[in-house]
């Protein structure tokens, strides 16, 4: 089974590795301008092959899957064309920017037969595994807490609201798909927040900044909540932090570490437990599981309806952030 691969930055070279651990799956190349990072992809992958055109790509290659890891102003139409040329379509999370744009890429599938999936690989990765194998013992309700700082982010896109959109929606979908997975329904969103970037040299550039620092409350129909602070606006070289944590009546449960690789449970009577070592991407597992799902042996691991209802809460934060009121789900 041949792969394509729509773009040359730090996801497409995620996606190459993780196909090549797949057995009887081969990239056939990238798709993208011939920029230094992507003919160095290119030389450093032995057989690989670096197309400008999609359609040339998809004619050439004879791939049958195409793995969409461009900005996600980008994923609708490289994801659209993709289906509509025979293709099946994985895509980096968020699905879209828009609502709208995301529903189309569902119909399209519906419409081609083509598989379609949206990388939410937190879910499948050891720390989560771990988490919501403990998550009972807490009991209930839950409150789920997230604290993201970074200084500003290396690609411009990240911090334009046409580019990526900013982390509300292009890092706390991820916390919003786990939440949706864990505690349910939501019923509102309220969320303040602010642009900290803006007069930061590096992004200079930008003309249209995204909220990049923001509080996010979401309210769930089970009585759950969770408080999600991003803040992706800070200096550059400032310390990078990153935590999540579960509280809940008998105990609490938090993912530490740059990216979450050790879970502490905090249980009654003072009692520690700290499990090290567990592996946080998740990208080899759910791409093994599309792979499965195109060669008829599972359904996709997440739905393009499961991807939108994400984006849906990360786009009510950013209109309760504008209108300054609580945003019914």
């Amino acid at each position: 089974m041949r792969v394509l691969i729509a773009g040359a930055g730090a996801m497409a070279r995620k996606h190459i590795e993780a196909y090549r651990k797949i057995e009887d799956v081969e990239v056939a190349g990238i798709v993208s301008r011939p920029s230094p990072r992507a003919i160095s992809l290119v030389k450093e992958y032995e057989g690989f092959r670096l197309w400008e055109s999609l359609e040339d790509a998809v004619k050439e290659s004879k791939a049958e899957i195409l793995s969409v890891c461009v900005p996600t102003a980008l994923h609708p139409a490289f994801a659209i064309q993709g289906m509509e040329w025979g293709l099946h379509v994985v895509t980096e999370k968020p699905i879209a920017l828009t609502l709208e744009e995301g529903q189309h890429m569902i119909e399209v599938s519906r419409r081609t037969g083509r598989k379609f999936t949206v990388v939410f690989n937190r879910r499948f990765n050891e720390v989560w595994d771990e988490a919501i194998r403990r998550l009972p013992s807490l009991g209930s309700p839950l409150v789920y807490g997230v604290q993201d700082i970074r200084s500003v982010r290396p690609k411009l896109a990240m911090h334009s609201r046409s580019g990526n959109g900013g982390p509300v929606v292009d890092c706390a979908v991820h916390d919003f798909d786990m939440l949706l997975h864990l505690f349910g329904k939501p019923r509102s969103v309220f969320a303040t927040g602010d642009i900290f970037g803006s007069r930061k040299p590096s992004l200079a550039a930008v003309t249209d900044f995204a909220i990049d620092t923001a509080h996010i409350t979401v309210e769930f129909e089970k009585a759950h909540r969770a408080y999600i602070f991003y803040g992706w606006g800070f200096p550059e070289g400032s310390t990078y932090w990153q935590y999540r944590e579960f509280l809940g009546p008998e105990g609490i449960l938090r993912l530490m570490g740059e990216f979450g690789e050790a879970v502490e449970h905090y249980r009654a009577g003072g009692v520690v437990e700290t499990i090290r070592g567990l592996k946080e991407n998740g990208h080899e597992r759910i791409l093994r599981l599309f792979v499965d799902a195109v060669r008829g042996k599972r359904e996709v691991p997440i739905t393009g309806e499961e991807a939108l209802e994400a984006s849906r809460i990360a786009l009510a934060a950013l209109g309760s952030i504008e209108t300054g009121r609580v945003e019914t789900l």
